[in-house]
């Protein structure tokens, strides 16, 4: 009964996404004002999701006044209710129009200088609300041809969907059991579009600081690149107030060369060199730091309904 329901609302979900389309045939000044109610409604309504962030913030930014870590979470949620419109426009027919949403690439001159050279290139996206209509951005305006590893959502129905229309712009698209595979991948010269800020729990992690608090980070990260040689890029995206996006790609060099403590600690530091620009702009809705080491009490406290 409990799978019949998923696979019900499963299909809810997807004609909402449909029925809210012509939405994003709007200018975009009036798809900002919608996008901005659609995350203050999230905020009101989405008790779980601001536990969450509220939590995370009161971690990573634990400098900060009351007042604004309040216009901070505030901030996030109209972030996230833009991104889900703009989601909501990459399965339109119309997209490639989206293209001319894009200011700037910096940084591709050196991704492309290793792919003529051979090499295969893991590219690491960190969990910003946007991640995929940037992600859609740069492989159309760069015409990258790569993989991605992601993980599905756990509706069935939304999964089935998702991977058909990341198989438009990616292909293949791999989920977390597929290790050897994207390691046979990566050890040919093609691209991976990976994301390197999840927590993958204890068997597969080390705890690293992440904005000054210990984070289980993924070692699969550094994994990849010591078993393949694959070259690694960071992508940092920003959307200005007109809905622009720059885009910022950088090498970081001799990742998966050395300690793989090392390697972690560098990654989570370029994360978040990434972030502070625009706080407001990363995931922070997600557990980050869901994981704790042996012994320490749990983060996220269950909202009361």
């Amino acid at each position: 009964m409990k799978e019949k329901i998923k696979f019900i609302s499963g299909y809810g979900y997807l004609l909402l996404a449909y029925l809210l389309m012509p939405l994003t045939w709007l200018n975009y000044r009036q798809q900002l004002w919608l996008g901005r109610q659609l995350g203050l409604l999230l905020l009101r309504l989405d008790k779980r999701s601001r536990n969450i962030a509220t939590t995370n913030i009161n971690i990573a930014f634990a400098n900060l006044s009351k007042e604004e870590k309040t216009q901070l979470l505030r901030d996030n949620f109209i972030a996230t209710g833009i991104s889900a419109l703009e989601g909501i426009s990459l399965l339109s027919p119309f997209r490639k129009r989206l293209l001319s949403r894009l200011h700037s690439i910096q940084g591709l001159e050196a991704l492309h200088q290793s792919i003529n050279s051979g090499d295969s290139v893991l590219l690491l996206f960190p969990h910003l609300t946007s991640v995929y209509f940037a992600g859609y951005l740069l492989i159309k305006k760069a015409a990258l041809t790569c993989a991605i590893q992601y993980n599905p959502p756990r509706n069935s129905v939304i999964a089935r969907t998702m991977q058909k229309k990341l198989e438009t712009c990616v292909y293949p698209a791999f989920n977390r059991e597929h290790l050897q595979r994207i390691v046979s991948y990566l050890r040919k010269p093609n691209i991976l579009w990976y994301a390197p800020d999840l927590d993958l729990g204890r068997k597969r992690s080390l705890f690293i600081n992440f904005f000054n608090f210990p984070a289980a980070t993924s070692v699969v990260t550094h994994f990849l690149a010591a078993k393949t040689g694959a070259k690694v890029f960071t992508i940092a995206f920003y959307r200005d107030e007109a809905g622009q996006y720059d885009i910022e790609l950088q090498p970081l060099s001799g990742f998966g060369e050395g300690p793989v403590e090392a390697d972690l600690q560098r990654l989570n530091q370029r994360i978040e060199d990434i972030v502070r620009p625009k706080p407001e702009q990363y995931l922070w809705q997600y557990k980050r730091y869901n994981t704790r080491p042996e012994g320490e009490e749990k983060v996220y406290k269950k909202v009361i309904k």
